[in-house]
């Protein structure tokens, strides 16, 4: 199979997966190189009918800063998304803050579990804020675990004092 035979194959199962109505709970694009044409039709296909939808999957896509700051507003608007997959794509550290303000809106991703943003550009961790918005909206009552990060800029062991902490909110989905 050639590079191209491969490419129109790939583009022929967007279409296909994008003319059909939002049925069942995952919506898996996993492995679907989406170009910013592709990212404006995946953002209409999630806002169109996917109250049922679970999980999205948009591993290994290409998915760059740009594309996920462009869905965000449609995947957090997602009632029942508790998975987020978008491991294996081109994200950069700079799309985190805004990642993490947006799962801390409480309008936003109500029943969010858990983001996969393994194998990305320069995200080696989930940032501790972002974890703590999402264990609020996963409802558990433990307290995390402290996770800290490093960076070139600060000296390992460091400790930040604007970390913040993990107070505990009910969760909208119990």
């Amino acid at each position: 199979v050639t590079e191209r035979a491969l490419f129109c194959l790939l583009c022929h199962s967007l279409k296909t997966t994008l003319k059909k109505k939002v049925s069942g709970d995952v919506v898996n694009l996993s492995g679907i190189p989406l170009s910013g044409r592709d990212v404006h039709r995946v953002a209409f296909y999630l806002q169109s009918g996917s109250d049922a939808v679970t999980a999205v999957d948009l591993s290994f896509t290409e998915l760059q800063d740009e594309s996920l700051r462009l869905l965000l507003p449609h995947l957090g608007g997602l009632p029942k998304l508790t998975i987020l997959a978008v491991n294996g794509n081109r994200l950069t550290v700079a799309i985190l803050k805004e990642l993490t303000d947006t799962v801390k809106d409480p309008k936003k991703f109500p029943c969010l579990a858990w983001i996969d943003l393994g194998n990305n550009v320069d995200i080696f961790t989930v940032p501790q804020p972002l974890l703590v918005a999402l264990r609020r909206r996963f409802g558990l009552r433990s307290s995390l675990p402290t996770i800290y990060e490093y960076n070139e800029a600060q000296p390992f062991g460091r400790y930040n004092p604007n970390m913040e902490t993990s107070v505990e909110e009910p969760s909208l989905c119990e």
